[in-house]
């Protein structure tokens, strides 16, 4: 108002209003010379002057569009207050009358009936427009339903609506109230309804001056039906009359055995119906029970349509046919309980035929074992122990028949110690019990096994069980005496030798070539037959005393430095470039020492640090038990007793050890590793002939040998007898007595 008020003097006070449109052109004369007293209108563009008429017109201008734009309607922009049906069931359109308004300021889509496929609307929208200027109403369908397209405040909805097929009309909402006023027939759901949303309202052609007298019936009657292991039904039945309803019977067409009745005070079955008392004009009331059969269905006779609801579970398979339609499944009145259930609308006069069909189970994997490592010691007096730990999952087994390949000592399932059962008294097998879920099991076991004087071939015992194991690992751990030369039967086998030893032999070889030199005197022939022996005397040290291979090999490079130091260098440079040299020489000698014993792993006594902690709880559980049942005596025999908790036993000690494994073992697959090996005593032969080697080599070097044993002598044995300090090795040092320079000696490298 204040704006208003701002621009009214504003007005008066400026320059008169413009002509209208069909004024004469003279009319325009006056403005020319407003526009020369100031009042010249800004460009375009341009911000205008508050308080100038034009500024204060652009000021109310947007006060207006803020206004219209706070006053917009976000979410439910419509409001529908009744809706009244009339006409007869059956024989033709019925009429409907549908009030409302939108609460927006512009057109809104008005949500009415459905669906669009079965229902046919043609309507006048009353928008308060005189009766002469009132045409069809805008009315589309989206969504499964009809909306009206309208921006009048209040408005009157009139037209017809034909149903087609299942006398059935959906209210899309929210609606505040509805009223049927039908001839021929009823509203199953009521006549008078209110605060509807979404709802299905169903028309029954069958009401007749019977329903008009007492009042609407109601008689509706939804029944699901779910194939298990066995058959069972489950009826809701909602009923409302304009009397007291007495006593209803439902008739069990189907040889329904009923279990419990909801919602009734009492039932009973006589013959082939059940009776069910009730108080008042409505009930509502669940059915349950079981049915012996599946086969042809149809809807009671009081009943204009039924919602039938067929479930099965994933065993069995349902066909269903018949001439009902089948509808989705959310708007089932019955809640679903399986994914593959199936709603269908079932009319008067309809039959739906069902077939159940068992399926075939198949067989599956019921437990398996995720990963099985095994530890297999072998001993020098050929006792094979053997330490097993299993991880599992189970779904569903109770024992596992565990043959452990030998004489079991020990059992945990967790690292909590178990008895070891048998299945008979002179099975081999243990009666392992299984947990549902994930789990440890640990067993332990000895076996006997022969080892040959001179070597061959050994099949290491397996345990045997039906369960699929999806990786075994095993580890074999031998004595001293004991060489292996191939372990065979995983997925790969596993030589004596790798790629290292492989790089080692070469590397040898090429030392051999270098540091092998005979006299002058010898052949060709001979000299590379000496060189080839030298390869083979280095790499048979490499897999007897690596240490001392690496020792040599740094020792014969070192000297091969050396010497090529000595040939370039003089004075003062050589001696500092022999200390340097000898430095990294000692240098490279501590790598490959600490390579060495860091790639020969040499077996240590296993660690039981689990089954220590568990072992004494258990020992006392098992001792608690054995005195209370009277066992509590000496053990005979080494303290083996029958019947008690077993005690873990720690796996003797193993020099050398080889890994192997294999995936996806079962009884058909079976795991049989062999092993085979030779012993020290048949590498007698073989270190005697290395021995014979070194002899050789040596010989043939005698000269040489004899050569540097003399100078190396003769240096030592130089001592300067006047007590003078002289500097021998860098050829620069002077006498304190006579300052000449020292002689130069000619050692082995110069």
């Amino acid at each position: 108002m204040v704006l208003l008020l701002l621009v009214v003097p504003s007005l008066s006070l400026g320059q008169p209003a413009a002509e209208p449109t069909g004024a004469p052109a003279a009319g325009a004369a006056p403005a020319a010379p407003a526009a020369k007293q100031g009042t010249t209108a800004p460009a375009r563009g341009a911000a205008l002057p508050p308080d100038s008429w034009a500024g204060q017109l652009e000021m109310l201008s947007r006060w207006v569009e803020e206004r219209g734009a706070a006053g917009e309607c976000a979410e439910r922009c419509y409001a529908l207050d009744r809706l009244r049906i009339t006409g007869a069931v059956g024989e033709g359109p019925l009429q409907f009358e549908l009030s409302g308004g939108v609460l927006a300021d512009g057109p809104v889509a008005v949500p009415l009936f459905g669906p669009p496929e079965h229902v046919r609307i043609e309507a006048v929208l009353d928008d308060g427009r005189p009766a002469s200027r009132r045409e069809a109403a805008p009315i589309s369908f989206e969504e499964g339903h009809y909306y009206l397209w309208t921006a009048a405040r209040r408005f009157v909805l009139r037209g017809t609506l034909s149903l087609e097929g299942d006398l059935t009309l959906l209210v899309a909402g929210p609606l505040n109230s509805f009223e049927a006023d039908v001839t021929g027939g009823t509203v199953a759901e009521g006549a008078r309804l209110s605060g509807l949303s979404g709802a299905t309202l169903h028309f029954s052609p069958d009401g007749g001056a019977a329903a008009e007298s007492a009042g609407p019936t109601v008689f509706q009657l939804s029944r699901a039906v779910r194939v298990g292991r066995e058959i069972g039904f489950e009826y809701r039945l909602i009923m409302r009359s304009g009397s007291d309803l007495g006593v209803v019977r439902l008739p069990l067409a189907f040889g329904e055995k009923v279990l419990d009745v909801s919602g009734a005070s009492g039932f009973r079955t006589e013959g082939s119906e059940l009776v069910l008392p009730t108080s008042g004009r409505s009930a509502e009331m669940k059915i349950t029970g079981t049915l012996p059969k599946v086969g042809a269905f149809s809807p009671d006779p009081r009943s204009a349509y039924e919602w039938w609801l067929f479930e099965s579970d994933a065993e069995h398979r349902l066909t269903v046919k018949g001439d009902a339609r089948q509808v989705d499944a959310a708007e089932s009145p019955i809640p679903r309980t399986q994914a593959t259930s199936r709603l269908l609308l079932v009319q008067r006069g309809q039959r739906v035929e069902v077939d159940v069909e068992p399926l075939a189970g198949v067989e599956v994997l019921a437990a398996v074992v995720r990963e099985h490592r095994r530890t297999l010691v072998l001993t020098e007096r050929g006792d094979l122990v053997a330490d097993d730990s299993l991880s599992y999952e189970n779904n569903g087994i109770d024992y596992l028949t565990y043959a452990p390949g030998g004489r079991p000592i020990y059992l945990a399932t967790d690292g909590k110690a178990q008895r070891i059962m048998h299945q008979g008294a002179a099975a081999e097998e243990v009666l392992v019990p299984l947990q549902t879920g994930s789990h440890m099991i640990q067993v332990q076991s000895l076996a006997q096994a022969s080892v040959r004087p001179l070597g061959g071939s050994m099949e290491l015992p397996m345990p045997s069980y039906p369960l699929t194991a999806s990786q075994l690992q095993l580890t074999v751990g031998l004595p001293e005496r004991v060489l292996p030369l191939a372990l065979l039967g995983g997925d790969r086998p596993v030589w004596f030798a790798d790629s290292g030893d492989a790089v080692a032999v070469v590397i040898g070889f090429v030392a051999a070539w270098i540091a092998v030199r005979p006299g002058a005197a010898t052949s060709r022939g001979r000299r590379r037959a000496l060189r080839v022996l030298g390869g083979l005397v280095m790499a048979g040290l490499w897999f007897v005393a690596p240490a001392t291979f690496v020792a040599l090999l740094v020792g014969i490079a070192t000297a091969s430095v050396a010497w090529l130091v000595g040939r370039l260098f003089r004075g003062t440079s050589r001696a500092v470039a022999m200390v340097v040299l000898l430095g990294m020489g000692g240098l490279a000698l501590l790598i490959g020492l600490f390579a060495v014993s860091a790639g020969r792993y040499q077996g240590e006594r296993w660690d039981y640090a689990e089954n220590a902690a568990s072992a004494p709880s258990s020992t006392r559980r098992a001792k608690d038990d054995d005195q209370a049942k009277g066992g509590g005596s000496l053990a005979p025999g080494g303290a083996v007793l029958e019947g008690v908790t077993p005690v873990a036993l720690g796996l003797p000690s193993y020099a050398r050890n080889l890994h192997v494994s294999r995936e996806l073992v079962t009884r058909d697959r079976a795991f049989r590793p062999v092993l085979v090996y030779t012993t020290s005593s048949a590498l007698v032969p073989l270190a005697l002939l290395w021995l014979a080697g070194v002899a050789v080599l040596l010989n043939a070097h005698r000269a040489a040998l004899m050569e540097l044993y003399r100078r190396a002598a003769t240096r030592l044995a130089r001592r300067p007898e006047d007590g003078h300090d002289i500097d021998r090795r860098g050829g620069g040092g002077r006498s304190h007595g006579s300052g000449r320079p020292a002689a130069e000696p000619q050692g082995p490298l110069g």
